[in-house]
């Protein structure tokens, strides 16, 4: 975060999540997740449905906020950070993918939908919130010499409260839509895709502006992911 200012309040400063802080543990890595999935039906020749089973848990960091940033002294706040790499939680996931696939266009559509519930609070008292989504996407084959395709999504995210030793966080809770264009294509080695995703907040905090400041946040994301097949040695 840069602030190109002087004067330095309790939470704009030039700093990053590296570096540690009054409430804050630093680091670079965040969470780790390890997640199983059964390929319960897919239909392998002409149209027909692909149904996906996930089951999972995410492993924390220790790049973590150690104390509430909303504790106040003599009325006032005390100097904090609000970010942080991980919540230091460890939380189960459960997702179903539902697609059917076809010969025409779209060749591709369906969803997955998904929930992340943390276990229990971390050792500081925090007790993030639950995350549930929705995805739902459809692929437009383009039939041209890199065997290419497009990818058009919509993802929509809802956020419960968050807890300080059992207070509820201000403006915690959150509805986010995401929509999202890529594209994917063959390669020697196997398929490559490029996607951009533009976050729109449509409630919780980063949708208000506190105070009288004039500020924004304006969030672009891209994706880049690969995916090869193992290959079979025949001896």
């Amino acid at each position: 975060m840069n602030f190109d200012k002087d004067n330095e309040s309790v939470h704009h400063r030039n700093e990053h999540s590296a570096s540690d802080f009054d409430n804050a543990k630093g680091g670079i890595l965040g969470d780790s997740r390890i997640i199983l999935r059964y390929l319960l039906k897919n239909t392998g020749v002409g149209d027909g449905y692909r149904i996906i089973l996930g089951s999972g848990i995410t492993l924390p960091s220790k790049n973590n906020l150690t104390k509430s940033p909303f504790l106040k002294s003599d009325d006032a706040f005390i100097p904090h950070r609000h970010f942080s790499m991980s919540n230091g939680t460890y939380n189960i996931i459960s997702d179903i993918q539902f697609y059917y696939k076809r010969s025409a266009n779209p060749v591709f559509f369906g969803g997955n939908f998904s929930i992340e519930k943390p276990i229990n609070e971390n050792e500081y008292f925090y007790m993030p919130r639950t995350s549930l989504k929705a995805v739902f996407s459809t692929i437009y084959k383009r039939f041209d010499k890199l065997d290419g395709s497009l990818d058009l999504s919509l993802g929509v995210e809802s956020l419960s409260e968050e807890y300080w030793d059992g207070i509820p966080s201000p403006n915690s809770s959150a509805l986010i839509v995401t929509p999202s264009l890529g594209y994917l294509f063959s390669t020697r080695k196997g398929v490559l895709s490029i996607s951009l995703q533009k976050p729109v907040f449509m409630k919780g905090s980063f949708n208000i502006s506190e105070g009288d400041l004039e500020q924004s946040t304006g969030v672009w994301q891209m994706v880049l992911s690969f995916r090869s097949m193992a290959t079979k040695i025949v001896n």
